[in-house]
């Protein structure tokens, strides 16, 4: 049996439907797209990690799907490391495409990143990821960084 094609929406840490830079690139593929958080237990474990901000999310999370019931929509929510999640998910669609903005979290954050970015590789799944808040990754300088940013601030199409 013939898995079905999606793209896969990734939340972290940008909560919102307006103004979504991700989800707009996904909606213009006309595929189906599964709309996901990822509560992982080693992030919430880290050091600078705090209950009430993950009772935040959760209730942000919940909010998002308040919104979505009208669309007869749904946002999975799971509580798993991020690879377990796809390695799941491969199981059963034809991944087309991963969306998500830049995490602009901590260490762990980033190092998982990387991970999941060779995971993906590996599994031909293409990883659109979109840069968010002006921060760009991996930085060498801050050299030219406001000329970088009134770039991408004029780039980013009208949703």
């Amino acid at each position: 049996m013939q898995k079905q094609s999606i793209n896969i929406i990734w939340f972290k840490r940008d909560l919102r439907f307006t103004d979504h830079e991700p989800l707009y690139y996904a909606q213009q593929s006309g595929l189906p797209m599964l709309l996901l958080y990822i509560f992982e237990p080693s992030v919430m474990a880290y050091v600078d990690s705090d209950v009430r901000h993950w009772r935040f999310v959760y209730e942000s999370l919940c909010d998002m799907n308040e919104k979505l019931r009208s669309f007869s929509g749904r946002l999975y929510i799971c509580h798993h490391e991020v690879q377990y999640v796809f390695e799941q998910l491969i199981k059963q669609f034809n991944i087309t495409g991963i969306y998500s903005s830049q995490e602009t979290g901590n260490a762990i954050t980033y190092a998982r990143d990387k991970r999941i970015k060779k995971w993906f590789s590996k599994h031909n799944i293409p990883w659109y990821e979109y840069q968010t808040n002006g921060i760009v990754r991996a930085l060498k300088s801050r050299q030219d960084w406001e000329k970088r940013w009134q770039a991408k601030m004029s780039e980013f199409p009208s949703l």
